[in-house]
């Protein structure tokens, strides 16, 4: 007597409702609304503490111009949905926007206009107001966070019931990594949300096909391509997912008249036409369809995918020393065929971005690629295994425990297994998403670039809810692992607050063992520099310090009075460009050096006033002192007396 349901044993799996939808309790909606509370809360509370990051520098000036230009041509190698969006929040401040500058001379000129240089016209046009504007601008990226933490739920939910549901949402809350991106403007959190969007609706429409769905799907999947070029992976991930569902058994379900009779394949056609024809109609509406049209063999490409050694023509000119290179080596492979004739059913911006892109993170080409690091070793080509590293040593343990316990449940227990078309649509994506950015490309720059992999991941945790059943022997085991799971995450993240970004779990040594393993946007992405002036006000430390900070900002924006310590020139480049300040001696004093620097990564960026490339371990010498303190994770401050300037002095000789 009082022998739960859920303990007889059963070969069916768990059916959603055919709609993908399923009412929501008040108690349920009071426990959603209360976990996407305390998400915003967690990252709107770390968002005013954090610097301006390397890629916020640019994508927010990007952003106002597109909305005050019209046009899309700076800063393109990223679509502009989520930049516009961050900058009709930051609009609201009136920022001060100077076009007579690098923006005047690039349209003359017919050049795209610098980012780079844009960007450090905004900071110097709003140094009084230069945070409080990208503050406010980031509170668009939490508004889109908070609804993936929605999406999530939905799907987890009509899949899982109400328990699934919150079990998702929860771990979208507390998720440090989602959270580490939610307070910055950049595309990586929006691409996650929209991409995940689009697969959700894309499956909704399989539930129970109709062309208003599929209208939606089309619609969804346009976004997610506004988002970031990376959700271009799901163009030929959907086709995958729908003829797999058509292989796969179909769905059975206790509810009377569920479900809907499968598509014939020539009415999925006509649907998936319907999907691609909203799709291109958004990214044309989102770019205004500037540049709609335009022959491929008119333009001027740099990947090598789209360029063949030059032949012919004279190159465009560019100011840019290295793009002029490539301009003059190589040129447009359509140029003269009849391929070339053809109008792209694209936006002209959305194309060269594409190919821009793919320039930048192809260490094949002499200047293309970026350098790259992963557990002490630094290099410009990357490892395939890079992001099974970066998510072992990112992800928390309590995540881990539960996707182990997920996974046993699901091979072993019919009860936590959905259909297994519903099951494919939850795997397939996040595998071919990770392993397309492994094996496909060669981009080793940080965790955030997989971020779409989480909330399918989250959903499929989500299973887990079927097991929280009262008076149950196994559910009292289930609800131990998930609440303790979800508690272990909270707690870590609550203990890395404000700086999500520098997260990296006990087994990997914490944040402040994060340097070993990963640098850059993993843990030093320029986000410690008020941090630092804390630090200092805190410490009343008033006087010049010694500053290599990676970031993109000009420290004295934040109020520190600061010098560049000198650089080491042994084994650097004969055309490296020095500055006086290298060949001045180590003096006593305090000094702080980003850990990205320590690692020994280059960087070209902002000093003293103008843009320069700094060598490789330009200030990999501070490696030979101790730190006494840090600002944040990422800031690592040192305290020289005599002998110690001394010790390095002789050591630069």
């Amino acid at each position: 007597m009082g022998r739960d349901v859920t303990d007889k044993p059963t070969s069916r799996p768990i059916e959603p409702m055919p709609s993908g939808e399923r009412p929501i309790s008040v108690f349920t909606g009071g426990a959603l609304m209360a976990l996407l509370t305390l998400h915003a809360l967690l990252a709107v509370t770390s968002l005013r503490r954090n610097s301006v990051t390397v890629d916020e520098f640019a994508h927010l000036p990007a952003g106002i111009s597109y909305w005050q230009t019209g046009t899309f041509a700076l800063y393109h190698h990223n679509p502009p949905l989520v930049k516009m969006l961050a900058a009709a929040a930051a609009l609201t401040a009136h920022p001060t926007v100077d076009y007579r500058g690098s923006w005047q001379r690039a349209r003359q000129g017919g050049y795209p206009p610098s980012q780079a240089a844009f960007g450090r016209e905004f900071m110097e046009s709003n140094p009084e107001r230069y945070f409080e504007i990208f503050f406010r601008a980031r509170y668009a990226i939490v508004a889109l966070s908070v609804l993936g933490g929605l999406g999530v739920f939905l799907w987890a939910q009509s899949l899982w019931g109400a328990a699934g549901g919150l079990i998702a949402a929860a771990l979208w809350t507390v998720s440090p990594n989602l959270l580490a991106h939610a307070g910055l403007v950049t595309t990586d959190l929006g691409a996650a949300v929209m991409g995940f969007a689009a697969t959700y609706s894309f499956w909704r429409w399989r539930c129970r096909p109709s062309w208003t769905r599929a209208g939606i799907a089309g619609t969804a999947l346009g976004l997610a391509q506004l988002a970031k070029f990376s959700n271009l992976l799901l163009l030929g991930l959907w086709p995958v997912l729908a003829v797999t569902w058509c292989l796969l058994p179909a769905r059975r379900s206790d509810d009377e008249g569920a479900g809907s009779r499968p598509l014939p394949f020539a009415a999925i056609l006509k649907h998936g036409a319907a999907m691609v024809a909203a799709c291109l109609l958004v990214i044309n509406l989102g770019y205004g369809f500037e540049g709609t049209g335009r022959p491929l063999g008119s333009y001027e490409f740099l990947s090598r995918d789209l360029t063949v050694p030059r032949q012919s023509g004279a190159p465009p000119r560019h100011p840019d020393r290295i793009l002029q290179g490539v301009y003059n080596q190589r040129q447009n492979r359509f140029q003269g065929t009849v391929l070339g004739l053809l109008p792209v059913p694209l936006p002209a911006h959305y194309v060269l971005g594409f190919d821009e892109q793919r320039f930048e993170t192809d260490p094949g080409l002499q200047e293309g690629g970026y350098p790259v690091y992963l557990g002490g070793e630094l290099r410009r080509t990357g490892w395939w295994y890079y992001y099974v590293y970066a998510l072992a040593v990112k992800v928390p343990e309590g995540t881990w425990l539960l996707l182990g316990t997920a996974t046993l449940l699901a091979l072993f227990r019919p009860t936590f297994r959905a259909a297994p078309g519903d099951e494919a649509a939850l795997v397939v994506p996040p595998l071919a998403m990770l392993a397309a950015m492994s094996f496909l490309t060669d981009i080793n720059l940080g965790l955030r670039y997989v971020l779409p992999v989480f909330p399918y991941g989250f959903v499929f945790l989500a299973r887990l809810g079927k097991g929280l059943a009262p008076r149950s022997s196994r559910s009292i085991l289930v609800t131990a692992v998930v609440g303790g799971a979800l508690g272990w995450n909270a707690a870590q993240t609550l203990g890395v607050w404000p700086d999500y970004l520098a997260y990296f779990n006990a087994l990997a040594g914490g944040p402040s063992k994060g340097h070993r393993h990963l640098i850059d946007s993993n843990l030093d992405w320029g986000q410690g520099l008020l941090e630092l002036r804390r630090w200092l006000d805190k410490h009343g430390e008033r006087g010049p310090i010694g500053l290599a900070y990676f970031g993109s900002v000009d420290p004295k924006i934040a109020g520190i009075d600061f010098f560049l310590p000198p650089r080491d020139r042994r084994g650097a480049p004969p055309e490296q460009t020095w500055l006086a300040s290298d060949r001045h001696p180590i003096e006593p004093g305090l000094y702080a050096v980003s850990a990205t620097y320590l690692a020994g990564l280059p960087f070209r960026g902002l000093v003293e006033g103008r843009l320069v490339e700094n060598p490789a371990d330009a200030f990999g010498y501070f490696r030979k002192q101790t730190p006494v303190d840090r600002a944040g994770y990422s800031i690592m401050i040192y305290r020289l007396n005599a002998e110690d300037a001394d010790d390095l002095n002789r050591l630069l000789q």
